[in-house]
């Protein structure tokens, strides 16, 4: 079992206001109607876990071939609440419908994930979220970096929404948005 420190109150606040910035953006986002953020917890591991498992799995096993134990382990050692927002939607059950996860740094946001239960993509929030994030670092003057698979379709929401591959491994691309 994983067991992670007690997060400082200013760590929370820092989390809260990056969160709070990114719900006041998308209560204006048609797509996002019906949807809420919320910080990330403790408890929330092994939701988002599964979470990642179901969205990822294809592309990782694709690309690298998918170890769940290992998986499981790399996720639970790197699960840090305060960088992610949970995304929940009213009516559902559970009300948990994904996730956005964030790591603020000097000159950047690094969009480390968003990742949505399947009933969920493809109409318009997974967008909302990525132009809420641009949006961010517009009002802290940053740019948005993140790490894309090669096979995973979403290269084309990323693109289309302005991002621009700088680095390719072979394997991922690194893509950034001003």
């Amino acid at each position: 079992m994983h067991f992670a420190p007690q997060e400082a109150p200013s760590t929370l606040r820092v989390t809260a206001s990056w969160i709070d910035f990114l719900s006041q953006v998308l209560a204006r986002a048609p797509a996002f109607r019906g949807h809420a953020l919320r910080p990330g917890r403790l408890q929330d591991e092994p939701f988002l876990f599964a979470l990642h498992r179901e969205a990822m799995r294809d592309y990782v096993s694709a690309t690298w071939g998918w170890d769940d134990k290992w998986q499981r382990m790399h996720f639970a050692e790197h699960y840090a609440p305060s960088r992610h927002a949970i995304i929940l939607r009213d009516g559902a059950h559970p009300p948990e419908v994904g996730r956005l996860s964030l790591t603020r740094h000097w000159r950047k946001i690094f969009l480390r994930d968003i990742e949505l239960v399947a009933a969920e993509r493809n109409h318009g929030v997974g967008s909302a979220l990525i132009e809420a994030v641009l949006e961010l670092a517009h009002a802290e003057e940053r740019h948005v970096e993140l790490l894309v698979l090669k096979c995973n379709p979403a290269r084309r929401l990323y693109s289309r929404l302005g991002f621009r591959a700088i680095e390719d491994d072979g394997s991922r691309l690194k893509m950034r948005a001003f």
